[in-house]
This record gives C-alpha cells, sequence and structure tokens, in this order.
C-alpha cells in the first residue's frame, strides 16, 4: 500500500472551511465534512483493534457469518426477513468503541474465545441495503463511516443490486472491501465461478477497482459456523481475513482508508475549483468583451463633449503660447478673439478721444477675462458632469456589464461576489476616467500642442510679428531725438497716432500668432481622447483583476488542499 505521508486532519479542516467560500463546494459541504472526520479517525486510530462492517442484502447472511467468525452467538439469525434494523457493534471488552457509540449503534461486549475462528475484532452487524426502509442504508452508512474493513455479504441475486451498487460506489475509494458469496453449497462449481467474476466486473466497472485485485470467496457461512467448508474456500477467506487484522497490515489498511478519503476530498475540491476557475475566466472574457463593445460608444459621447469645450481649449492655448511670446502680441494672444477686437476698436476710438479709448480697452479687457473664466467652468462642465440623463454613458456601462452578469447570474450567483460592478459603481468609475482625460486635456495635451507649435513659431512667427513693432519703435524714437535736437517738438497727435498704429500692429501680430495656433486646440482634444481611450483600457484591466480577485481565498485554500498530497 501507499506509505505518502499524510497531512494534520486539523490542517485539512482549516483550508476546507476556508475553500467552501467556493459556491460550487457549497453543495458538497456535509459529504466533505463526513469525508474529513473519516481522514481524521483513519490517522488517528493506530493501533485500535480492526473494526469490521458487515453489510449486504436482506437474507444474504451476515448475521450468521459475524457469529461463525466470532465462535459464538452474537447475533440474532433470521432467512426469511430482515433482523437487523439498527447497527449493532460486537466489541471485545476493554475495546475503545465510543466513536462507534455516537453513531447511536448499539454496543454489546463479548470475550474471544479459543473457538473464535476470527475472534478479537470489532464487529459491526448492520441493516439490510436493500430494505424498504432507506433508513436502513442511513444506518449501514454512518456505522461504515467509522468501519476499517466492509464484509461485503452476497446471495446469488444481489450480487448486481443497483441498491448495494450504489451504497458500495460512496466507499469503494475508501475502504478495504472483502466480497463474500454466500450460500455456496446451494450453488454448483461453475456457477460460484461466474458469479465471482460478475462480483470482480460489478467492482471494476462500478468502483474503478483492479479486476484482479477484487477479494471474492465463495462460502457457505451455515456451514461454516458447523464446523464445515463446503467449498474449499473458507479456509482462504480467513487467511485474508487474519492478514488484515495483523498489526502492520491494520496499519496500512486504515493508512489506505484515510489516502482515500483524502483523494475523494481531492477530487471533489478540484471539480469545483476547476468550475470556479472557469466561471472565472468566462466572466472576465464575457466582462472585456462587453467593455470593447461599449468603448466606441464612450468615446463618442467623449468626442460631443470635447466639441462643446473647443472654445475653452483654444483659449487656453492661445493663453500658454502667450507666455512663451515676449512683446505686446503675447497679451494679446491672451485675449480671445473678442477681446483682441476690443482693443482694435479702443485703439481706433482713441485717436478721437484718449480717455474713451482706454475706457474701450479696460472694458474689453475685463469683459474678456469674465467671460474667459465663465468658459472655462462651462467646459469643464460640459465634459466631467453628466448630462441630465447621461444617456449614452449609462447605456455603454450597461453594455460593458450585460454579458458578464448574465455569465455569472446563469450560475446562481450574485455578480458582485466575482467582482463584477454594478451599472452605477460602473457609471461613476466611467465619469472618473472622464474627468481625468479631461484634466489632461486641459493641462498636459494643450502644453504639449503649444510646445510642438513653439518649435516653429519663435523661428517664424516670432518674427514676422515683433519686427514691425521694433521698427515702429525704433521710427518713433528716431523722431522724437530729432525733435528734441533740431526743434520744433512732437505734438500730441503724433503720440496718439503712433500709440494707435503700435496697439493696432500689436493687435494684428496676435491675430496671426492666433492663426498660426489653428490646429492646436485640436491636437490637445485629440491627445485627451487617446489619454480617454487608455483611461478605459486601464478601467478594463482593474475590473478584469478585480474578477481575477473573486473568492481568492477560496480558491488559494482549494488548491492548497490540492498540494497536501
Amino acid at each position: 500500500m501507499d506509505e505518502t505521508p499524510l497531512p494534520e486532519p486539523e490542517a485539512l479542516r482549516s483550508l476546507l472551511k476556508t475553500a467552501l467560500e467556493l459556491p460550487s463546494l457549497q453543495p458538497h459541504a456535509a459529504r466533505l465534512g463526513r469525508l474529513v472526520d473519516d481522514y481524521a479517525r483513519g490517522v488517528a486510530r493506530k493501533d485500535a483493534p480492526l473494526a469490521v462492517a458487515l453489510v449486504g442484502a436482506t437474507g444474504a447472511g451476515k448475521s450468521t457469518l459475524l457469529n461463525a467468525l466470532a465462535g459464538q452467538s452474537l447475533s440474532r439469525e433470521g432467512v426469511d426477513r430482515p433482523t437487523s434494523t439498527a447497527a449493532t457493534v460486537f466489541a471485545p471488552d476493554g475495546a475503545a468503541v465510543e466513536e462507534l457509540a455516537k453513531s447511536g449503534a448499539r454496543v454489546l461486549r463479548y470475550a474471544p474465545g479459543p473457538q473464535a475462528l476470527w475472534g478479537g475484532q470489532v464487529f459491526i452487524d448492520t441493516p439490510d441495503l436493500n430494505s424498504v426502509a432507506t433508513t436502513h442504508r442511513d444506518v449501514a452508512r454512518a456505522a461504515l463511516e467509522r468501519a476499517d474493513v466492509a464484509l461485503v455479504v452476497m446471495h446469488r441475486g444481489s450480487v448486481a443490486e443497483a441498491s448495494q451498487v450504489e451504497f458500495l460506489a460512496e466507499f469503494a475509494r475508501r475502504r478495504a472491501l472483502v466480497f463474500i458469496l454466500n450460500f455456496a453449497d446451494e450453488l454448483s462449481a461453475e456457477s460460484r465461478e461466474t458469479l465471482k467474476a460478475q462480483v470482480r466486473r460489478v467492482a471494476s466497472e462500478q468502483y474503478g477497482l483492479a479486476r484482479d485485485d477484487v477479494p471474492v470467496f465463495a462460502i457457505s457461512a451455515l456451514a461454516a459456523r458447523d464446523g464445515r467448508d463446503v467449498s474449499g474456500e473458507f479456509g482462504a477467506l480467513l487467511f485474508h481475513l487474519r492478514g488484515l487484522a495483523s498489526q502492520a497490515v491494520a496499519a496500512r489498511v486504515r493508512h489506505g482508508n484515510a489516502l482515500g478519503a483524502l483523494d475523494e476530498v481531492h477530487a471533489t475540491v478540484k471539480a469545483s475549483l476547476e468550475e470556479t476557475d472557469a466561471l472565472l475566466a468566462r466572466t472576465k472574457a464575457a466582462l472585456g468583451s462587453g467593455l470593447e463593445k461599449a468603448s466606441e460608444g464612450l468615446r463618442e459621447d467623449f468626442d460631443a463633449r470635447l466639441k462643446l469645450a473647443h472654445g475653452h481649449l483654444a483659449a487656453e492655448v492661445r493663453r500658454q503660447a502667450g507666455g512663451r511670446f515676449w512683446g505686446p502680441a503675447a497679451w494679446g494672444l491672451r485675449l480671445s478673439v473678442w477681446g483682441a477686437s476690443g482693443l482694435g476698436a479702443a485703439a481706433l476710438v482713441g485717436r478721437r478721444s484718449l480717455p474713451a479709448g482706454l475706457a474701450v480697452a479696460a472694458a474689453s479687457t475685463v469683459v474678456d477675462a469674465v467671460r474667459g473664466h465663465t468658459r472655462a467652468r462651462a467646459a469643464e462642465s460640459a465634459v466631467v458632469e453628466p448630462f441630465e440623463d447621461d444617456f449614452g454613458a449609462e447605456s455603454a456601462a450597461r453594455t460593458a456589464l450585460a454579458e458578464a452578469r448574465s455569465v455569472v447570474r446563469s450560475s446562481g450567483l450574485d455578480p458582485a461576489l466575482l467582482g463584477v460592478p454594478d451599472v452605477e459603481l460602473m457609471l461613476e468609475e466611467v465619469r472618473a476616467a472622464r474627468a481625468s482625460a479631461w484634466r489632461y486635456t486641459a493641462t498636459t495635451g494643450v502644453g504639449e500642442a503649444v510646445a510642438g507649435w513653439w518649435r516653429t513659431a519663435r523661428w517664424l512667427v516670432l518674427p514676422l510679428i515683433n519686427l514691425p513693432l521694433l521698427a515702429l519703435l525704433g521710427h518713433a524714437g528716431y523722431r522724437v531725438a530729432r525733435a528734441y535736437v533740431e526743434g520744433p517738438l512732437l505734438p500730441l497727435d503724433y503720440f496718439v497716432n503712433a500709440g494707435a498704429l503700435f496697439a493696432l500692429l500689436a493687435g494684428a501680430g496676435a491675430l496671426v500668432a492666433s492663426a498660426s495656433l489653428a490646429g492646436a486646440a485640436r491636437r490637445a482634444g485629440a491627445a485627451g481622447r487617446s489619454r480617454f481611450v487608455e483611461a478605459l483600457a486601464t478601467l478594463g484591466r482593474r475590473l478584469g483583476e478585480a474578477v481575477d480577485d473573486g473568492l481568492r481565498p477560496g480558491r488559494e485554500a482549494a488548491r492548497r488542499i490540492l498540494a497536501l498530497r
């Protein structure tokens, strides 16, 4: 038998408690609990007498075989009716049977005598497996849960009986099974061999046992009780049973039983873990597919919002461009078209009335500043804040989640359990991505667009704008110096006209600079759109990671259970 070291039962129990967080494992909780209890008993009962359960159909001769093995009349025998309605434990004096008593079995003590063929064991006589009373199978199941070996007693009609096959399938991997074909004195030698072959075939096909390793003995329990071996196989049965009862073999039997229970735990947990991982993979794929479908609608919604904010982006581009210029045109760049036009009008009015021109200039500057602030707030509201119904974003959020939520709900689970958000949370994530993309557009996007423009403008546009202004200043300075030296002094009208021309040239320079910035706002918007797409991709990765983290404690505990062996 396999001598693989066994893990501590409490470690297995603790891991299983966490692994039961997996929804697909929860329906198996009761059975897994029984398996772990069974495993713990197999590990703990190292030197105890062998516990042998006799199971079988009505009239198979279980009680007769028990009396034959014990060498004394312990159990009431019957032929035409079930005589055992509850499990009865026959234990040698001094044997610890507290665990068996907990199952509700009646405990009777006996003193093994010299006439015993296989005395000194703990025998458990169980109710019939094919009884119409289903509680009989429950009693037999509880007894076999606490036994080490099952003697499966059969007559010719119960070899392949469905109730017996179904019952034993639960224990085949975690109990030493010995098949006993009773009433051999009523069968020919050929019939005995045919029935034994049938037993091996059933054990192989239904229980997964190696056909050549299935122990089957054809005997007559009644004849054996009277000291006769009518088939010549009762001696072989006793030799096999006495081998099982030796301390070394009994320890290996319990070790094998514990390994069988652990293997069943492994098989159940593995199937559940694979089912959970497959569900998470389908959910993640559905979420990715939904996000891909929703992305187009979200991009269109973001583009529509950027168009509403285009005026502010253009003004912000001019403002940052003005910060790189030097000269009067730089101040004009900070103004909108309306502000620049106001300064031009102020220059024209100033030719007739200087105070009126100054008033027009001041008024246009104030109006432009107020308008710029209002436009910035309106742009941020248009892009970041939801519309009255925000239908586009809400529809996209529903599209992104619909398939994934449907996949999870089809498994009878709450989507939140697997990390799939609801529509409101998804909307908040989309709005956060929109706000982040807008902040990037209005700052970094604009800055990068202006930086790209400046690499050319500093050599072309700046000289084109400032050289006429420098020429005008040089000419005015020359006239003033000449008038001062040669006389007469220049009249006030000259300075007013020179100032008006200077303002017009500065305004024209600002308009030229603004014209050279054509397309910069669109490039900033394009950068913002790219940023929004990246934000959606990041959101998709985060949602995928949330799904990957779904049920993580239970999945990790399940993997640790599978690694125990």
